[in-house]
């Protein structure tokens, strides 16, 4: 009997979950910092620490278990780089302002700590205005292939199906940011599921399509 995607998903879920619930604070830690430290091998990265005028990033203001994005927007601040961070909307698409030191989790984000600042775009449309170079995605796993799997909250899918009917050379490179274990050999994949161009991990930056 064939398996229902969505409870493969599930599964897969529960234990990539169950893998970040069993980090310890110093790993957790020793994460932060060396993503920070791979950052400048992401494509693109580089460029606009050199030029911050060429563009901005996106990232994502982390909680819970992901792995925490604060010491590299740290470090693109530092450099003069814009970072947008998402704020969710009640119709389930993302507002994007800009990255500060006070964040909220009120709203309809489920404790997601969001920027307060006024939005300066929406969805995909709203990034390609702003100039957006690099796509820093939350996800639970990626596969070599690109394939992504999230928390089944669909905002990032959502997102990236803007990039349809967007040139190739237009678009921003979308990576997803996990832990190195939590690049898997295949991930199920249905029709409204959206890959990722490249994965940054602890032990560094890697493409996968």
């Amino acid at each position: 009997m064939t398996v229902p995607v969505d409870d493969l998903k599930n599964a897969l879920r529960e234990r990539l979950r169950a893998g970040r619930r069993a980090r310890d604070e110093a790993a957790r830690t020793e994460v932060e910092r060396a993503l920070a430290v791979h950052l400048g091998e992401v494509p693109g990265i580089a460029e606009l620490v050199a030029d911050p005028s060429r563009g901005c990033v996106t990232a994502y203001a982390s909680f819970g278990t992901e792995p925490r994005t604060g010491a590299l927007r740290a470090l693109l601040a530092v450099s003069g780089v814009r970072v947008l961070l998402p704020v969710i909307r009640d119709d389930g698409l993302l507002d994007w302002a800009d990255d500060s030191d006070d964040l909220t989790e009120d709203g309809v984000s489920r404790g997601i700590p969001e920027p307060t600042g006024a939005p300066v775009g929406t969805g995909m449309t709203g990034l390609l205005a702003a100039g957006c170079r690099v796509v820093l995605a939350p996800a639970l796993g990626v596969d070599v292939h690109g394939s992504r799997i999230g928390k089944a909250g669909g905002y990032y899918d959502r997102l990236l199906a803007g990039l349809d009917d967007v040139p190739v050379d237009e678009r921003p490179l979308v990576v997803a940011v996990v832990h190195d274990d939590e690049v898997l050999d295949a991930i199920p994949a249905e029709a409204h599921d959206r890959p990722v161009d490249g994965v940054l991990t602890e032990t560094g930056y890697r493409r996968l399509r």
